[in-house]
Protein backbone atom coordinates (compact mmCIF):
# COMPACT_ATOMS: atom_id res chain seq x y z
CA UNK A 1 0.00 0.00 0.00
CA UNK A 2 2.99 2.27 0.79
CA UNK A 3 4.24 1.74 -2.26
CA UNK A 4 0.83 2.68 -4.37
CA UNK A 5 0.28 6.05 -1.80
CA UNK A 6 3.88 7.22 -2.93
CA UNK A 7 2.70 6.40 -6.73
CA UNK A 8 -0.14 8.47 -6.38
CA UNK A 9 1.37 11.83 -4.71
CA UNK A 10 3.34 11.26 -7.71
CA UNK A 11 1.55 11.34 -10.36
CA UNK A 12 -1.26 13.98 -9.28
CA UNK A 13 1.59 16.30 -7.52
CA UNK A 14 -0.03 16.51 -4.21
CA UNK A 15 3.44 17.59 -2.56
CA UNK A 16 5.94 19.63 -3.64
CA UNK A 17 7.68 18.98 0.40
CA UNK A 18 7.74 21.49 3.05
CA UNK A 19 4.20 21.52 3.52
CA UNK A 20 1.76 21.03 7.00
CA UNK A 21 -0.52 17.68 6.19
CA UNK A 22 -3.55 17.19 8.10
CA UNK A 23 -4.96 13.76 8.09
CA UNK A 24 -9.01 13.85 8.61
CA UNK A 25 -9.42 11.11 10.99
CA UNK A 26 -12.63 9.53 11.24
CA UNK A 27 -11.17 6.26 13.42
CA UNK A 28 -11.71 3.89 10.66
CA UNK A 29 -9.80 1.83 8.74
CA UNK A 30 -8.81 3.81 5.58
CA UNK A 31 -8.36 6.84 8.04
CA UNK A 32 -6.33 5.25 10.36
CA UNK A 33 -4.20 3.32 7.43
CA UNK A 34 -3.65 6.85 5.88
CA UNK A 35 -2.62 8.34 9.02
CA UNK A 36 -0.17 5.75 9.58
CA UNK A 37 1.42 5.31 6.39
CA UNK A 38 2.22 9.43 6.03
CA UNK A 39 3.54 9.04 9.37
CA UNK A 40 5.85 6.09 8.22
CA UNK A 41 6.81 8.58 4.59
CA UNK A 42 6.79 11.99 6.18
CA UNK A 43 10.74 12.39 6.13
CA UNK A 44 10.67 10.77 2.52
CA UNK A 45 7.77 12.98 1.56
CA UNK A 46 9.12 16.42 3.38
CA UNK A 47 5.81 16.71 5.52
CA UNK A 48 4.85 17.77 8.97
CA UNK A 49 2.18 15.65 9.86
CA UNK A 50 -1.09 16.43 12.28
CA UNK A 51 -4.39 15.19 12.33
CA UNK A 52 -8.60 16.61 12.85
CA UNK A 53 -10.87 14.65 14.30
CA UNK A 54 -14.93 15.78 13.30
CA UNK A 55 -17.30 14.38 16.76
CA UNK A 56 -20.66 14.57 14.94
CA UNK A 57 -22.76 14.12 17.80
CA UNK A 58 -24.91 11.79 15.96
CA UNK A 59 -24.28 8.19 17.52
CA UNK A 60 -24.23 9.02 20.80
CA UNK A 61 -21.57 7.21 23.28
CA UNK A 62 -20.54 5.44 19.74
CA UNK A 63 -19.50 8.97 18.75
CA UNK A 64 -17.63 9.89 22.25
CA UNK A 65 -15.43 6.00 21.43
CA UNK A 66 -14.32 7.44 18.12
CA UNK A 67 -12.83 10.28 19.38
CA UNK A 68 -11.36 8.73 22.39
CA UNK A 69 -9.95 6.51 20.37
CA UNK A 70 -8.64 8.98 17.39
CA UNK A 71 -6.88 10.88 20.47
CA UNK A 72 -4.97 7.65 21.96
CA UNK A 73 -4.33 7.20 18.45
CA UNK A 74 -2.18 10.64 17.64
CA UNK A 75 -1.05 10.53 21.56
CA UNK A 76 0.66 6.89 20.93
CA UNK A 77 2.30 8.17 17.36
CA UNK A 78 3.10 11.86 18.53
CA UNK A 79 0.87 13.30 16.03
CA UNK A 80 -0.79 16.68 17.13
CA UNK A 81 -4.39 16.61 16.85
CA UNK A 82 -6.98 18.89 16.58
CA UNK A 83 -10.67 18.13 17.54
CA UNK A 84 -13.70 19.75 17.05
CA UNK A 85 -17.28 19.01 18.37
CA UNK A 86 -20.16 20.29 16.46
CA UNK A 87 -23.84 19.27 16.38
CA UNK A 88 -25.26 18.60 12.89
CA UNK A 89 -28.83 18.52 14.35
CA UNK A 90 -29.04 21.39 15.46
CA UNK A 91 -27.51 23.15 12.72
CA UNK A 92 -29.93 21.38 9.75
CA UNK A 93 -30.45 24.16 7.11
CA UNK A 94 -33.96 24.23 5.80
CA UNK A 95 -34.00 21.82 3.02
CA UNK A 96 -31.11 20.25 4.04
CA UNK A 97 -30.72 16.38 5.01
CA UNK A 98 -28.45 15.12 7.94
CA UNK A 99 -25.80 14.20 5.76
CA UNK A 100 -25.69 17.24 4.10
CA UNK A 101 -25.70 19.46 7.02
CA UNK A 102 -23.06 17.20 8.25
CA UNK A 103 -20.69 17.33 4.94
CA UNK A 104 -20.72 21.38 5.17
CA UNK A 105 -19.93 21.57 9.06
CA UNK A 106 -17.22 19.13 8.29
CA UNK A 107 -15.67 21.12 5.83
CA UNK A 108 -16.15 24.47 7.94
CA UNK A 109 -13.56 22.57 10.27
CA UNK A 110 -11.66 21.93 7.53
CA UNK A 111 -11.70 25.51 6.44
CA UNK A 112 -10.74 26.30 9.72
CA UNK A 113 -8.13 23.60 10.00
CA UNK A 114 -6.42 25.78 6.26
CA UNK A 115 -7.10 29.18 7.30
CA UNK A 116 -3.29 30.10 7.79
CA UNK A 117 -2.31 27.01 4.82
CA UNK A 118 -1.56 23.83 4.64
CA UNK A 119 -3.56 20.88 3.23
CA UNK A 120 -5.54 18.23 4.45
CA UNK A 121 -5.41 14.58 3.01
CA UNK A 122 -8.74 12.90 3.09
CA UNK A 123 -9.12 8.77 3.27
CA UNK A 124 -11.23 7.94 -0.30
CA UNK A 125 -10.56 5.00 -1.36
CA UNK A 126 -10.47 3.48 -5.45
CA UNK A 127 -13.77 1.98 -3.53
CA UNK A 128 -15.34 5.56 -2.60
CA UNK A 129 -14.57 6.64 -6.24
CA UNK A 130 -16.22 4.22 -7.62
CA UNK A 131 -19.44 4.49 -5.33
CA UNK A 132 -19.61 7.69 -6.25
CA UNK A 133 -20.00 6.73 -9.84
CA UNK A 134 -22.51 4.60 -9.78
CA UNK A 135 -24.29 7.45 -7.65
CA UNK A 136 -24.19 9.79 -9.91
CA UNK A 137 -24.78 7.12 -12.96
CA UNK A 138 -27.83 6.78 -11.14
CA UNK A 139 -28.82 10.66 -10.78
CA UNK A 140 -27.86 11.15 -14.53
CA UNK A 141 -24.38 12.57 -15.22
CA UNK A 142 -21.40 14.15 -18.03
CA UNK A 143 -17.66 13.19 -17.74
CA UNK A 144 -16.60 15.11 -14.79
CA UNK A 145 -19.78 12.86 -12.90
CA UNK A 146 -17.52 9.70 -14.51
CA UNK A 147 -14.49 11.16 -13.58
CA UNK A 148 -15.30 9.84 -9.89
CA UNK A 149 -13.64 11.69 -6.76
CA UNK A 150 -10.16 14.23 -7.85
CA UNK A 151 -7.46 12.86 -6.32
CA UNK A 152 -6.64 16.92 -5.46
CA UNK A 153 -8.70 19.23 -5.44
CA UNK A 154 -8.07 22.45 -4.25
CA UNK A 155 -6.22 22.35 -1.04
CA UNK A 156 -7.57 18.55 -0.43
CA UNK A 157 -5.62 15.49 -1.62
CA UNK A 158 -6.59 12.26 -1.56
CA UNK A 159 -3.39 9.64 -1.27
CA UNK A 160 -5.13 6.23 -1.05
CA UNK A 161 -7.14 6.90 -4.23
CA UNK A 162 -4.72 4.11 -5.90
CA UNK A 163 -5.72 1.64 -2.48
CA UNK A 164 -8.97 -0.22 -2.28
CA UNK A 165 -11.06 -0.54 1.59
CA UNK A 166 -9.06 -4.25 1.17
CA UNK A 167 -5.75 -2.75 0.88
CA UNK A 168 -6.32 -0.40 4.03
CA UNK A 169 -8.02 -3.21 6.20
CA UNK A 170 -5.17 -5.65 5.32
CA UNK A 171 -2.34 -2.93 5.99
CA UNK A 172 -4.25 -1.97 9.55
CA UNK A 173 -4.19 -5.84 10.28
CA UNK A 174 -0.65 -6.30 9.13
CA UNK A 175 0.81 -3.41 10.60
CA UNK A 176 -1.31 -4.68 14.24
CA UNK A 177 -2.93 -1.26 13.95
CA UNK A 178 -6.63 -0.55 15.40
CA UNK A 179 -9.49 0.83 14.63
CA UNK A 180 -13.09 1.57 14.97
CA UNK A 181 -16.07 0.97 13.15
CA UNK A 182 -19.09 3.60 12.40
CA UNK A 183 -22.11 1.34 13.35
CA UNK A 184 -24.07 3.84 10.19
CA UNK A 185 -21.87 2.34 7.74
CA UNK A 186 -23.56 -1.28 8.31
CA UNK A 187 -27.29 -0.29 7.41
CA UNK A 188 -28.63 -0.01 4.04
CA UNK A 189 -30.57 4.01 4.92
CA UNK A 190 -28.64 5.92 2.41
CA UNK A 191 -28.00 5.58 -1.71
CA UNK A 192 -24.19 5.00 -0.77
CA UNK A 193 -24.73 1.77 1.67
CA UNK A 194 -26.68 0.06 -0.89
CA UNK A 195 -24.11 0.49 -3.56
CA UNK A 196 -21.57 -0.58 -1.36
CA UNK A 197 -23.13 -3.63 0.19
CA UNK A 198 -26.06 -4.84 -2.56
CA UNK A 199 -24.88 -3.47 -6.14
CA UNK A 200 -20.84 -3.51 -6.09
CA UNK A 201 -20.70 -7.08 -4.88
CA UNK A 202 -23.23 -8.51 -7.87
CA UNK A 203 -21.23 -6.20 -10.38
CA UNK A 204 -18.05 -8.18 -8.79
CA UNK A 205 -19.52 -11.50 -9.80
CA UNK A 206 -18.68 -10.49 -13.55
CA UNK A 207 -16.16 -8.80 -12.83
CA UNK A 208 -14.11 -9.54 -10.07
CA UNK A 209 -11.70 -6.49 -10.82
CA UNK A 210 -14.68 -3.86 -10.68
CA UNK A 211 -12.76 -1.46 -8.55
CA UNK A 212 -9.68 -1.78 -10.66
CA UNK A 213 -11.50 -1.58 -13.87
CA UNK A 214 -13.60 1.82 -12.48
CA UNK A 215 -10.18 3.33 -11.67
CA UNK A 216 -9.05 3.02 -14.71
CA UNK A 217 -11.76 4.55 -16.20
CA UNK A 218 -11.85 7.38 -14.11
CA UNK A 219 -8.37 8.37 -14.81
CA UNK A 220 -8.96 8.25 -18.19
CA UNK A 221 -12.13 10.09 -17.94
CA UNK A 222 -10.44 12.73 -15.57
CA UNK A 223 -8.19 13.32 -17.93
CA UNK A 224 -10.12 14.14 -20.94
CA UNK A 225 -12.74 16.32 -18.24
CA UNK A 226 -9.02 18.28 -17.13
CA UNK A 227 -8.50 18.85 -20.91
CA UNK A 228 -11.68 20.20 -21.78
CA UNK A 229 -12.59 22.49 -18.64
CA UNK A 230 -8.88 24.09 -19.27
CA UNK A 231 -9.84 24.15 -23.46
CA UNK A 232 -13.12 25.61 -22.46
CA UNK A 233 -11.55 28.10 -19.85
CA UNK A 234 -9.59 29.45 -22.86
CA UNK A 235 -12.51 29.27 -25.42
CA UNK A 236 -14.12 31.35 -22.79
CA UNK A 237 -11.66 34.16 -22.15
CA UNK A 238 -11.82 34.60 -26.32
CA UNK A 239 -15.35 35.15 -26.45
CA UNK A 240 -15.55 37.43 -23.59
CA UNK A 241 -17.02 40.85 -24.08
CA UNK A 242 -17.80 44.01 -22.25
CA UNK A 243 -21.24 46.18 -22.74
CA UNK A 244 -21.84 48.88 -20.36
CA UNK A 245 -19.81 47.38 -17.98
CA UNK A 246 -21.38 44.52 -18.10
CA UNK A 247 -19.54 40.82 -18.92
CA UNK A 248 -20.85 38.86 -21.36
CA UNK A 249 -20.09 37.05 -24.22
CA UNK A 250 -19.78 37.30 -28.43
CA UNK A 251 -22.95 34.93 -29.28
CA UNK A 252 -21.22 34.58 -32.90
CA UNK A 253 -17.92 33.25 -31.73
CA UNK A 254 -19.69 31.02 -28.75
CA UNK A 255 -22.04 29.66 -31.45
CA UNK A 256 -18.81 28.34 -33.46
CA UNK A 257 -17.49 26.24 -30.93
CA UNK A 258 -18.46 22.54 -30.53
CA UNK A 259 -21.72 21.91 -28.09
CA UNK A 260 -18.76 20.24 -25.46
CA UNK A 261 -17.27 23.39 -25.08
CA UNK A 262 -19.74 25.91 -25.70
CA UNK A 263 -21.96 24.13 -22.77
CA UNK A 264 -18.94 24.24 -20.44
CA UNK A 265 -18.89 28.06 -21.10
CA UNK A 266 -22.20 28.71 -20.59
CA UNK A 267 -22.26 25.99 -17.48
CA UNK A 268 -19.08 28.01 -15.98
CA UNK A 269 -21.21 31.19 -16.47
CA UNK A 270 -23.91 30.37 -14.77
CA UNK A 271 -22.32 29.36 -11.99
CA UNK A 272 -20.32 32.39 -11.59
CA UNK A 273 -24.24 34.06 -11.36
CA UNK A 274 -25.18 31.57 -8.56
CA UNK A 275 -27.72 29.53 -10.83
CA UNK A 276 -27.13 25.84 -10.67
CA UNK A 277 -26.24 24.55 -14.48
CA UNK A 278 -29.09 22.25 -15.36
CA UNK A 279 -28.75 20.43 -18.78
CA UNK A 280 -32.24 21.78 -19.43
CA UNK A 281 -30.98 25.39 -18.84
CA UNK A 282 -27.64 24.93 -20.46
CA UNK A 283 -29.80 23.72 -23.62
CA UNK A 284 -32.05 26.81 -23.51
CA UNK A 285 -28.87 29.09 -23.59
CA UNK A 286 -27.55 27.40 -26.03
CA UNK A 287 -30.73 27.91 -28.15
CA UNK A 288 -30.71 31.41 -27.90
CA UNK A 289 -27.16 31.63 -28.40
CA UNK A 290 -27.37 29.95 -31.63
CA UNK A 291 -30.70 31.70 -32.70
CA UNK A 292 -28.61 34.97 -31.93
CA UNK A 293 -31.41 36.56 -30.07
CA UNK A 294 -33.89 35.91 -27.24
CA UNK A 295 -33.89 35.57 -23.30
CA UNK A 296 -34.25 32.90 -20.69
CA UNK A 297 -36.08 32.83 -17.24
CA UNK A 298 -33.27 30.79 -15.01
CA UNK A 299 -34.78 31.17 -11.78
CA UNK A 300 -36.17 34.21 -9.92
CA UNK A 301 -34.65 37.17 -11.07
CA UNK A 302 -31.51 35.64 -13.12
CA UNK A 303 -31.62 35.69 -16.92
CA UNK A 304 -30.07 34.43 -20.11
CA UNK A 305 -30.22 36.71 -22.89
CA UNK A 306 -28.80 37.50 -25.99
CA UNK A 307 -28.76 41.27 -27.30
CA UNK A 308 -27.10 42.58 -30.07
CA UNK A 309 -25.29 39.76 -30.98
CA UNK A 310 -23.97 39.41 -26.48
CA UNK A 311 -24.59 36.78 -24.57
CA UNK A 312 -25.45 37.84 -20.91
CA UNK A 313 -26.34 35.95 -17.82
CA UNK A 314 -27.31 37.02 -14.08
CA UNK A 315 -29.96 39.92 -13.20
CA UNK A 316 -31.71 41.87 -16.20
CA UNK A 317 -30.63 45.99 -16.04
CA UNK A 318 -32.46 48.54 -17.47
CA UNK A 319 -30.06 49.20 -20.14
CA UNK A 320 -30.20 45.52 -21.34
CA UNK A 321 -33.94 44.19 -21.00
CA UNK A 322 -35.25 42.22 -23.67
CA UNK A 323 -38.72 40.60 -24.98
CA UNK A 324 -38.73 37.00 -24.61
CA UNK A 325 -38.04 35.39 -28.34
CA UNK A 326 -37.47 38.71 -29.65
CA UNK A 327 -34.10 39.43 -31.87
CA UNK A 328 -32.00 43.06 -31.51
Amino acid sequence: MTSRVIEAAERFKMLRGGETVTVALSGGADSCALLCVLNELKERLGITLKACHINHNLRGEESDRDERFVRELCERLGVPLTVYSVDVRAALGKHESIEEAARRLRYECFDKTTVSGGIIATAHTANDSAETVLMNLIRGTGTKGLSGIPPVRGSFIRPLIYCTREDTERYCTEHGIAYVTDSTNLIDDCTRNKIRHSVIPLLREFNPSFIAAVSRMTEAVGEDEAFLAEYSAKCAEECRVTRAGHRGYDSRRLAELPDAVMFRVIASELKRCGVEPTRLRVRQCREIIVKGAGKVNLCKDRFAYVRKKVFFAGEETQNYRVKRGKAD
